[in-house]
This record gives C-alpha cells, sequence and structure tokens, in this order.
C-alpha cells in the first residue's frame, strides 16, 4: 500500500505488508494523540466528580455522577493529589502538635512554681546558687530576664558559676 508523501513533522504510520487488506484500513491513532500529548478521550479533560469507579471486568475508569470515562493516567493522578493533600494535613497536624507542646512546657514550669508555692511551707529553690525564690522575690523588686538564648549557650559551655554541674 502506498502512503501520502510525508510533510515535515508528520508522524509516520507504518502499514504491516503481511496484514490482510481487510485489517491494513484499520489505524489506531490513540498513540499519536498521546505523542502530540492531546487526551485519548474527547474532551480534552478530567471530570472534577471525584467519584471515580473502576471497572475491573472491562478494564475501564468512568465517573458514576457524569459517566464519563477517565483515562488510566488521569484516575491515578486524581488518587496521587488526593493522598498528597492528606499528607500535607498530617504534617500540618503534626506542626500544630509539636507548636502546642512548646507551648505547653512555659505553662507546665508556671503551674509547678504555683504548686510550690501554693503551700507556702516550700520554696522554690534556684537551679544555680540553691537559694530559695519566694513570690515576694518576683513582686516587689520586679522580674529580671535574660535572653534564652545566652541562658542555654552558658549552661552547654558548663560555666563555673554554674552550680547545677
Amino acid at each position: 500500500m502506498e502512503l501520502p508523501p510525508e510533510k515535515p513533522g508528520d508522524v509516520r504510520l507504518e502499514v504491516d505488508p503481511n496484514v490482510t487488506p481487510r485489517w491494513a484500513e484499520v489505524i489506531n491513532l490513540a498513540d499519536v494523540r498521546v505523542q502530540f500529548g492531546r487526551p485519548r478521550y474527547p474532551g480534552g479533560r478530567v471530570c472534577d466528580h471525584r467519584s471515580m469507579f473502576y471497572n475491573v471486568e472491562d478494564r475501564r475508569v468512568w465517573c458514576r455522577d457524569c459517566e464519563k470515562t477517565i483515562d488510566g493516567f488521569d484516575a491515578f493522578l486524581v488518587l496521587v493529589k488526593h493522598f498528597a493533600a492528606m499528607e500535607r494535613a498530617a504534617r500540618h497536624k503534626l506542626d500544630q502538635a509539636a507548636a502546642a507542646e512548646k507551648a505547653h512546657l512555659g505553662r507546665r514550669a508556671a503551674k509547678e512554681l504555683d504548686h510550690a508555692w501554693s503551700g507556702r511551707q516550700m520554696a522554690v529553690a534556684c537551679p544555680h546558687c540553691r537559694g530559695g525564690l519566694l513570690p515576694e522575690d518576683f513582686t516587689e523588686r520586679g522580674i529580671s530576664a535574660t535572653s534564652r538564648e545566652i541562658e542555654l549557650a552558658r549552661r552547654n559551655r558548663g560555666d563555673k558559676n554554674d552550680s547545677t554541674r
């Protein structure tokens, strides 16, 4: 069988000479459409219903709402996007839980101080000098504060003034 002359950019279709004339006229263009990046199915877009039905007997994926056939790659892409969104949501929840736990540390320390001072029999001990700290020390003299980063660096290098080590 003779084919028309090729133009630049045309896809070459090969005809098998061993095929009977009855079958030689059938050409599957699905592969050509994929090569050009066109969808296999008419319409060119995947439905947004997300209610896919996987028919194992026909090896077909279709939408229950609009009854359109969905390409296998597009169905897989819907699943991938769904699980990626689930992973993002799980990571977000883990980040929120870590932030809540970090904020809870300060509240827990304040609760321990309140518990120690509530009985009026005990005083909280300073971790450095082991001297007692009373609630009046913080109300009469005012609160003196230092940088958390500086304090952690001082503790890590093990200053001699730190009696907790």
